[in-house]
């Protein structure tokens, strides 16, 4: 078999060394969401910053600096965070705020004007987004297809005054490689296959002013002038500082909003890119290696246990991937070339057991999640699952069961202990064990009066409780539990008829739960550090 040109190339330079090309409007990454020009008599060049919450990394980022420096005008970069949506809580605002205070120290060591802005009724995002437009040359704007990044993209482009940009800095393969919604993983598995050698060379820098000497920062008197002109009320970084903190003087900071109070920081877990950071050493030195045996332990669980900071955006999958190859001493020779496009879930990387496993799920899975959100506006409905799915469950619908109220599964208070440790430590970390959260669905599924209700409840307790909530891979996973990206399977059973079936009981035989159960009982202690 003849060696593809592309091949050639890795295999001379070794895969680290290609990975990464400036991120300009060529970009796969790059797409432009309005019908406005770019202004060159605006006074700077503005990145929103929605979900990517980061500095390296990030292909907005290195978009805006781009343009920054072809346009000859400053940078200013704003991440913002509303409090007007649904599931705002002090356990989101908590980890945002030490995001956000990381990103203080760095985008400054950096030269680059940052400003981090907490909407707290003063001024609305969408109205200072529109203000800051009529002085902007041009916006950069995070692309994420879900929930409040995705609204905030979608009305900002009708308002912006001046050419607006969305940047992809989601996963590995830029979300537009794909030309449709894939329904399996095995399906998106060959599109990763296919796609890996090109997706490499799209990779943002790991520091976007590497090897720049502009000055791209905004002078104080600029921005004061700004601030005047504009009328804009930015947050006090000092009540920033606060709500980061933590304990009391998180909660005393935040008690005046009118966000939800009951969902309380999680104190054993920090957010920001220093966490993220020392989570991903540790997981790479200590857990990749027992990672396909040791995952799903229900006690000390081989996981990265990342999911929150990825879905802040305090850390990015370009990192995390480029470790493990490291790690692994992995170049493009390792990949089962004659493989590629098969859609194998094991041996093409040509790594060791646990880091292909890890790779299919940090690659293949979460990245299915955007790849089916991006294409499919439903996909946190049921409108998403496939016919067969939504026909054996019609099918099913009144079938004789054991139901719950809403608040009684939302507390935990069902006959399950299983699952009502599973709740529990969501409800108290923001977090769940891994293999449990696909019990946790299976089981909402069989207490509730019909599938439309156990899709509701399941996305709003998770929604509301996880870290990772609101995320494209949360909805991956809610909607596999009805059937989504799986397959039929026998025997038919009531309530789920041909939907995949999960029990508690046969859980406990697979995993040994007894401490697990302990750790989270109902009078037990909240863990001073968490076991992922």
């Amino acid at each position: 078999m003849q060696t593809p040109p592309y091949m050639r190339i890795l295999r001379e330079k070794g895969v680290l060394d290609v990975m990464g090309g400036q991120v300009t409007f060529g970009s796969p990454r790059v797409r432009k969401i309005n019908d406005k020009q770019i202004r060159s008599s605006g006074e700077f060049v503005l990145y929103w910053m929605t979900s990517t919450r980061r500095y390296h990394y990030n292909a907005a980022l290195e978009r805006a600096i781009d343009l920054s420096i072809s346009l000859n005008k400053p940078l200013l970069v704003i991440e913002c965070i509303s409090v007007r949506h649904e599931w705002s809580s002090e356990r989101v605002l908590s980890f945002v705020a030490q995001g956000m205070v990381d990103n203080l120290s760095i985008f400054e060591d950096q030269g680059i004007t940052y400003i981090p802005w907490i909407e707290t009724h003063i001024d609305s995002g969408d109205g200072m987004l529109r203000k800051l437009s009529s002085k902007a040359c041009s916006i950069i704007i995070d692309d994420y297809p879900t929930y409040l990044p995705r609204w905030v993209m979608d009305r900002a482009s009708l308002s912006s005054e001046v050419s607006m940009e969305a940047v992809d800095s989601n996963g590995i393969l830029p979300m537009n490689y794909a030309d449709k919604a894939h329904k399996t993983a095995y399906s998106f598995r060959k599109h990763v296959q296919r796609s890996l050698h090109s997706a490499l060379s799209t990779f943002p820098s790991e520091n976007p002013m590497d090897g720049i000497q502009s000055d791209l920062s905004m002078k104080k008197s600029e921005i004061s002038k700004l601030v005047k002109d504009l009328e804009l009320e930015f947050t006090p970084l000092e009540w920033i500082w606060r709500v980061a903190e933590g304990g009391d003087v998180a909660k005393k900071a935040m008690a005046p909003l009118n966000i939800d109070h009951e969902v309380f920081p999680v104190e054993s877990v920090r957010g920001g890119h220093y966490e993220a950071v020392s989570r991903l050493g540790n997981f790479i030195e200590k857990r990749l290696a027992n990672y396909s045996e040791g995952r799903n332990d229900p006690d000390n669980p081989a996981v990265s246990g990342l999911s929150p900071w990825l879905h802040f955006g305090h850390i990015s999958s370009f990192r995390i991937v480029k470790s493990v190859m490291e790690k692994e001493q992995w170049t493009y020779d390792s990949v089962c070339i004659e493989d590629t496009g098969k859609g194998h879930r094991s041996g093409w990387w040509g790594l060791s057991e646990s880091a292909e496993s890890f790779m299919d799920q940090i690659i293949t899975w979460r990245e299915l999640g955007f790849n089916f959100a991006n294409f499919r506006r439903d996909h946190n409905t049921l409108d998403s699952i496939p016919s067969w799915a939504m026909k054996t469950l019609d099918e099913h619908r009144n079938d004789q069961r054991v139901t719950y109220t809403f608040e009684e599964i939302e507390g935990a208070k069902t006959g399950d202990e299983v699952w009502n440790s599973a709740q529990r430590q969501l409800l108290r970390t923001g977090h769940m064990h891994n293999y449990l959260r696909m019990l946790w669905g299976k089981r909402i599924l069989e207490w509730s009066p019909d599938p439309e209700t156990a899709a509701d409840w399941m996305i709003r307790i998770n929604d509301r409780w996880a870290l990772d909530g609101r995320d494209p891979n949360s909805y991956t996973g809610i909607f596999w539990v009805l059937g989504r990206h799986d397959r039929a399977w026998g025997p038919e059973r009531p309530i789920f008829g041909k939907v995949r079936y999960m029990s508690s009981a046969n859980t406990k035989k697979k995993l040994k739960l007894d401490r697990y159960i302990s750790r989270w009982a109902e009078d037990a202690p909240i863990p001073k550090s968490p076991p992922w």
